[in-house]
């Protein structure tokens, strides 16, 4: 019988403790605030590294959008980011150091923690400037990379512009270091693109 006490006692316990844990999960998602976005980028992948130089005829692109993200606002100016962005490599272009002679295939997912200064004004700005970081993958079908996907650590930053009611314009740049194996060269990611901002279902954001 005592066994028996136990046993139910244990289970209530577990009981209590798994509902409350659902409602704080559930009150967090509340208090979410998500952002989604499309964009348009630009891959400079030519090898030169170091050397800023403005080559735009080595800059690989396809037509709007070509870019999608996802952000959710977790507390104190962070956020967790994920994206998904795909482009074709065109022929004759540079690409790691070498002339391609054929179109090729670019893709890459990554994700990111990013921390937003917005949480630093007195008031919510229209100006939302922002660091980001994270890791990604990212595969390139050029004919001579030996070993087309390998994993990146990112670095960049970017800001929004918020303009009406939720819609924003989105700039980003940012440098992706190839990690060990996979093709050579590291490369810089820039984009611009349109973001949403979905107010979350508590009205308290989770932003500041």
């Amino acid at each position: 019988m005592k066994a028996l006490k136990s046993i139910s006692l244990s289970l209530l316990t577990l009981a209590s403790v798994s509902t409350t844990s659902a409602q704080s999960i559930a009150q967090r998602i509340k208090n979410t605030t998500l952002v989604f976005g499309l964009s348009e980028h630009i891959i400079i992948d030519n090898g030169k590294e170091y050397q800023f130089k403005f080559d735009t005829k080595n800059w690989q692109l396809t037509p709007y959008p070509s870019r999608i993200t996802a952000e959710a606002y977790l507390k104190k100016g962070w956020s967790l980011q994920t994206e998904l962005a795909y482009t074709g490599y065109k022929a004759n272009t540079v690409v790691d150091n070498n002339l391609q002679l054929k179109s090729s295939t670019f893709f890459s997912a990554d994700f990111n923690i990013r921390y937003h200064f917005e949480t630093l004004f007195l008031h919510q700005s229209f100006f939302d400037p922002f660091l980001t970081a994270g890791y990604g993958l990212t595969y390139r079908s050029a004919v001579h990379v030996t070993q087309n996907t390998t994993g990146t650590n990112n670095l960049g930053l970017g800001m929004n512009f918020w303009i009406y009611k939720g819609f924003g314009l989105s700039l980003q740049s940012v440098g992706k270091f190839a990690l060990k194996g996979g093709s050579k060269s590291n490369y810089l990611h820039h984009s611009v693109g349109v973001v949403y901002k979905l107010k979350p279902l508590s009205n308290k954001p989770a932003l500041k």
